[in-house]
């Protein structure tokens, strides 16, 4: 017998907040509204149960853990490689937090180099951007 402590909620909302950041703080920067929209689609990212993102997810605590980390691993590499040229150490964790993601269902179909340059802040024009305010002008 194995006793297997279960994920909290609080986590399963964080799973969520994060992949919502890579669809409104990433993703713009890089993707047209299209490419955005198949792979939300594609992953079933628009809804904000975590067990139909990640498909192989059985909700246990360390499951939870795994997936947090490399969501944060993931965001961080390519928040890094704006500011730095991109080099093996950025390559090597990024592969290996978009495999470990890949035994959990979610499929990443995005190399490092496709977030190497970013679009300027000001050209973006999407509707997973957040807003700045929320009034509607």
């Amino acid at each position: 017998m194995k006793v297997v402590y279960a994920s909290t909620p609080e986590q399963e909302d964080h799973i969520g907040e994060l992949v919502q950041h890579l669809l409104t703080n990433i993703f713009p920067y890089y993707f047209t509204d299209k490419e955005i929209e198949k792979l939300e689609n594609q992953l079933s990212l628009h809804t904000e149960a975590v067990h139909d993102t990640f498909t192989d997810y059985n909700g246990t605590l360390k499951e939870a853990f795994h997936i947090i980390s490399c969501l944060q691993s993931i965001i961080a590499v390519i928040e890094t490689i704006q500011h730095e040229n991109i080099i093996s150490a950025h390559r090597e964790i990024f592969k290996r937090n978009v495999n470990l993601l890949s035994g959990f269902g979610f499929s990443f179909p995005y190399s490092i180099d496709q977030f190497e340059k970013k679009t300027q802040k000001h050209m973006v024009l999407s509707r997973y951007v957040k807003s700045t305010n929320q009034y509607l002008v």
